[in-house]
Parts: structure tokens; sequence; C-alpha cells
């Protein structure tokens, strides 16, 4: 989140809230995409969904896009896996102005409601603590998977504001009662809280070296949900991860081991 340009506390909260709708990479959408759009109370959110077998759902991060996610869709077509991608709420062709960690959850929700039940999720940044708050309150899904995911909502919004420059103990006391007020749910918006809720299988990846989220982000989340397991890597940041293939492989392989249909 570049909130460089902000100092006051509520034109800070409500830009970190506001994501910036950045032009979508040039990236072909795999063939077969079907797209759909679900009703939600901050707008219509979009869709995109491949095959027929039981549905993997793909999670973008902060001012991302589905597209960012598009590297999973044929290998785990190949297994025989149905995708569905989405854009959450204002971000790419979804409506919507801001984007709480709430919304955005309750978006996935009703995706999720629409679509029926997931064979499993992936998450990638914002996307894991999305994901996580949704199968908290009830989204249906077997298996996990997140990928550079922060443990602590309110943790990363301290530190995107200090990053910014400027801002003392005062501003960050203030700027928290601004985010509260703006509906994120600041005081529960801690991961493992919600992890510990939870029972389904859950693959954890995270790179040393990203310096957006730290790897101890993760180890913390691994530490409360049960049955999880986390790998840690090196060299491939923030960003980067999501295109290694060794990281595609290991994903799709632990979302498929349960899954025995082989596409003719």
């Amino acid at each position: 989140m570049d909130v460089s340009e902000c100092v006051d506390p509520r034109k800070l909260a409500l830009r970190m809230i506001t994501p910036r709708r950045l032009p979508p990479r040039a990236v072909p959408i795999p063939e077969g995409a079907t797209p759909f759009s679900v009703a939600h109370d901050g707008g219509l959110i979009a869709g995109w969904r491949w095959g027929h077998g039981e549905p993997v759902l793909l999670v973008h991060g902060w001012e991302a896009t589905h597209v960012d996610m598009l590297a999973f869709v044929e290998p785990l077509l190949a297994r025989g896996l149905g995708v569905i991608a989405v854009d959450l709420p204002a971000h790419g062709a979804s409506e919507g102005v801001s984007a709480t960690i709430p919304q955005m959850a309750k978006a996935v929700t009703a995706v999720g409601q629409t679509c029926g039940r997931l064979h499993g999720v992936i998450g990638h940044s914002v996307g894991g603590p999305v994901l996580t708050v949704a199968l908290a309150g009830g989204l249906d899904a077997g298996r996990v998977v997140l990928i550079a995911s922060p443990a602590n909502y309110g943790r990363q919004m301290r530190a995107a504001a200090m990053a910014s420059g400027g801002v003392d103990a005062r501003d960050l006391a203030h700027l928290a009662d601004e985010l509260i007020r703006l509906g994120t749910e600041l005081p529960i918006m801690d991961l493992p809280s919600f992890a510990e809720r939870l029972t389904q299988p859950a693959l954890l990846f995270h790179s040393r070296d990203d310096r957006v989220v730290a790897i101890g982000e993760a180890r913390e989340i691994a530490r409360y949900w049960r049955g999880s397991r986390l790998i840690e890597l090196d060299g491939l940041g923030h960003g980067r991860i999501l295109g290694d293939a060794g990281v595609i492989s290991r994903a799709v392989d632990f979302l498929a081991a349960d899954f025995l249909t082989v596409p003719s």
C-alpha cells in the first residue's frame, strides 16, 4: 500500500482501505473461461470459471486482480479440478470503492454460496486473511493454500503507516480509531485467532526475503492452525512466489491429493 502522501489519520485510514485500480497486466486468460458475477452489498463481484470438476477458488492480494493467480489454472485443470477466480471488491472488474477485510471476506463468502462447495482455496497476501475470515464464518472449502499471507491486520496497517513517514504514536492511535470507524473490525482481525477455529488441512508458502510480509507472520499462522504445514523458501520475495513452478506444483499436488478423478 502506497500511503506516502497521507499524514492526516483520517485521510490515511481512508487511503489504506481504498485500493488503486491498476491497469491489468497483459496476460491472456486461459481458454474456456466462463465469466460470471455475484451480487454483494458492495456491488457486483466479477468472476471467471474453468472446467467442471470440484472448484478451487483463487483469491488475489491487495491492488491486484485475478490475473495474478492465473498460473494455477492450467495445472489445476490438468488434475481434473475446476477453477474459480474473482476480483475482490474495488479491484479489477469488480464494483466498489473501498475494501476492508470484512468486506472482502463477505464477498468471497457470497461467491462460495453461489458456486457451491469448494474443493479448496488459494489466497495470496491479503487474500490469506480474507479467506481465513471467510472460512471461519462458514465458507465451505476442503483444503487451504496460503501464500505470503500476513497474520495480523492491525500490525500490517501500523507498519504501512510508519513506512509513510511523519506518523507518531498518537497518530497511530487515531489511525486505529478511524480504521475501526470505517468498518475494518481491527481489534479482532488477527488471523491466528480465526485459524484456531479451522479444521481444514492447510499448506503455507512464504519466502524468507519477503519485504512486504515478514516470514514471522507465516510462522505465527502455522503455530495456531492445527493441521497446517509451512514451507519456507528463499529468493522469491512477495510477488515472484506466485509464478514459481515449484510452489505451483506443490500447491496443486496438495489440493489434488484426495481427488482421484483424472481427466481422460
